[in-house]
């Protein structure tokens, strides 16, 4: 029986210093498909495309690296045949992030239904009656490419090239996925759902018995919204009778479980509004007291732009309307209103960052927040101006 494991990524771009920033993988054994995982990935770096997918920063502040979910991606992969829509783009960013990692992959020979069908995948999708409403996210994307697959299984067999398992070197390969439900089918994948998966992936388990893993597991799949409801609670409960956990543990295991996401937001050195609504949104549904999160970054309201401040313009800009503004122009912009337009930031020769969004992962941004320079975003600028 073959095993594919079918994947869809989408990244930053295409280029060598380009990050995967969302993975999707769909199992198939035989012609069932028995598994399916995703999940936004932390690009730690700036994202200059999202008008294509509608990631954005805010969209993986909280998101795990790479590096964190590895060895589930790994897990997966592992002895299936590499199948994906566009082979040698997904193969090619993968290699790029494994190899970051020091990690080796053989992705052997794979089936690409991009050569199969000698269509782009809308297109594909059309002619094999596909619905794909939600195109250019990993999920729906993969999904479409499963069921092309399954189309063209046939094709498979009888490839003038002979299919080969991918291979990866690892000392651990724990498998995480959640099992395939047909309904899910039909389900509209979120842009901008932060994915609490990797909370369960990261937390210091030293000293924690097997109930207290299974219990944390079990926080990490209803906690996915950032929402506990009423079923949810009856049924965490319960599971905690079952388990043996104490009203006291479990609310420990809600403190430090809280604690994760509250490390993730502070991994760059800033918790965005938005990465502080959902703590409080993450704290409320735990019943966990939350202390104050705020990061040491300015509000907009304290910052105030003076003639000979010196600016720093960092990533993609954009207006309200979608359309892109060079960079020349706002520099042009900083000029006449009596500001100084600085390449590099640095403590003293640099007195402001505008990038595209206050939350953006690019160097600049980041090397602001280090030396406690204000960041606002193009619009916020503009809107001074």
């Amino acid at each position: 029986m073959q095993r594919f494991a079918v994947v869809d990524t989408e990244t930053t771009g295409f280029g060598k210093t380009d990050r995967v920033l969302e993975i999707a993988i769909i199992l198939i054994d035989g012609k069932e498909i028995t598994q399916e995982w995703e999940t936004l990935i932390n690009p730690e770096r700036d994202i200059s495309n999202s008008e294509i997918h509608g990631i954005t920063s805010n969209s993986v502040s909280l998101a795990p690296t790479f590096g964190e979910v590895c060895e589930d991606i790994a897990s997966l992969l592992d002895d299936r045949i590499f199948v994906a829509h566009n082979l040698p783009f997904d193969r090619k960013m993968l290699e790029q992030e494994f190899s970051r990692i020091n990690k080796t992959i053989d992705f052997g020979n794979g089936f690409c239904t991009l050569q199969a069908t000698k269509m782009k995948l809308e297109v594909a999708c059309k002619e094999y009656g596909i619905q794909n409403e939600t195109a250019h996210r990993a999920l729906t994307d993969a999904r479409a490419t499963a069921f092309i697959l399954l189309k063209n299984i046939e094709d498979t067999k009888s490839s003038s090239i002979e299919l080969s398992p991918l291979s990866i070197k690892s000392n651990n390969l724990e498998q995480v996925t959640r099992t395939f439900s047909r309904s899910a089918i039909n389900e509209l994948h979120k842009p901008g759902q932060q994915n609490l998966r990797r909370i369960f992936r990261t937390i210091d388990v030293s000293g924690s018995s097997g109930a207290e893993l299974s219990y944390l597991d079990a926080i990490s799949s209803v906690m996915s919204d950032f929402e506990i409801t009423s079923d949810e609670k009856k049924n965490l409960n319960e599971w905690a009778k079952v388990l043996g956990i104490s009203a006291d543990t479990k609310l420990d295991l809600h403190t430090k479980f809280l604690g994760e996401i509250i490390k993730a937001a502070k991994r760059d050195n800033y918790i965005s509004e938005l990465e502080e609504e959902l703590i409080a949104k993450a704290a409320d549904a735990l019943e966990v007291k939350l202390d104050s999160v705020r990061g040491k970054d300015k509000p907009n309201s304290e910052i105030q732009l003076k003639p000979g401040m010196k600016i720093c313009f960092t990533g993609k800009a954009t207006d309200n309307n979608g359309n892109e503004i060079f960079r020349d122009t706002l520099i042009s912009h900083a000029k006449k209103a009596g500001y100084v337009s600085v390449d590099d930031v640095s403590k003293k020769g640099c007195d402001l960052v505008v990038a595209e969004d206050k939350s953006s992962m690019s160097g600049k941004a980041k090397k602001a927040r280090k030396f406690e320079i204000p960041v606002i975003s193009v619009q916020e600028f503009l809107d001074t101006l």
